[in-house]
C-alpha cells in the first residue's frame, strides 16, 4: 500500500490562510495608498501656498510650510498651525493648537477654500505679530556712545585721584 506523501487538508485551513493573507496584503496595499493620496493632497496645497509666502518677507519668516509624513501624513503652517486630511482622505482640516484645546480653523472638501482659510490665518499671524512688534518699547538711546563711557572713565579716574590726595593731606603723609 502506497501513502501519500503529502496529507490533505481536510478543514481547508491552508486555504483559508492563503485567504486571509491575501486579504491582509490588500488591506495594506490600500492603507498605504490611502496614505500617498493624502500626502499627495497635501503637497499640492502646499505648492498652492508657497507663492503666497515668498512674496512677502515678514511671511518668509514665519511660515514653514512643512509636510511631515506619517498617520496621518500633517502639512504644517507654522508652530501651532497645521493640516490634515480627516476624517477621510479628501476633506482637508485645517487644526490650530492652543493651550488648552485644539481649533478647527477650516474643514472642507475644496482646496481653494482650504488655501483661503490658511492664508486668512496667515494674514492674521502677521497682524498679530505687527501688533506685538508695536508694544514693544523702542531702545532709542539705551546704548552709550565710546565718547561717554570715555568721558565716564577719566571723571572716575581724575576723581578717584584727587581724593587720594584729600586723604593723603588729612593723614598728614603729604605736607603742604
Amino acid at each position: 500500500m502506497v501513502k501519500p506523501a503529502v496529507k490533505q487538508d481536510r478543514d481547508g485551513l491552508a486555504e483559508a490562510l492563503r485567504e486571509a493573507r491575501l486579504a491582509e496584503a490588500a488591506h495594506f496595499e490600500a492603507a498605504r495608498d490611502l496614505r500617498d493620496s493624502k500626502t499627495l493632497r497635501l503637497q499640492i496645497l502646499k505648492d498652492d501656498l508657497v507663492p503666497t509666502v515668498q512674496a512677502n518677507p515678514e511671511a518668509r519668516e514665519l511660515f514653514d510650510l512643512t509636510l511631515l509624513p506619517g498617520e496621518p501624513p500633517k502639512l504644517w503652517v507654522d508652530l501651532t498651525a497645521y493640516v490634515v486630511m480627516e476624517p477621510d482622505h479628501r476633506t482637508y482640516r485645517v487644526l490650530q493648537d492652543r493651550q488648552d484645546s485644539r481649533d478647527i480653523l477650516f474643514e472642507g472638501r475644496d482646496r481653494e477654500q482650504a488655501a483661503a482659510a490658511i492664508r486668512r490665518h496667515m494674514a492674521h499671524r502677521l497682524v498679530a505679530r505687527e501688533r506685538q512688534a508695536a508694544q514693544l518699547p523702542v531702545a532709542a538711546g539705551a546704548g552709550y556712545s565710546s565718547a561717554t563711557l570715555m568721558l565716564a572713565w577719566v571723571s572716575g579716574f581724575a576723581f578717584g585721584a584727587l581724593a587720594l590726595v584729600a586723604a593723603a593731606l588729612y593723614t598728614g603723609l603729604l605736607k603742604y
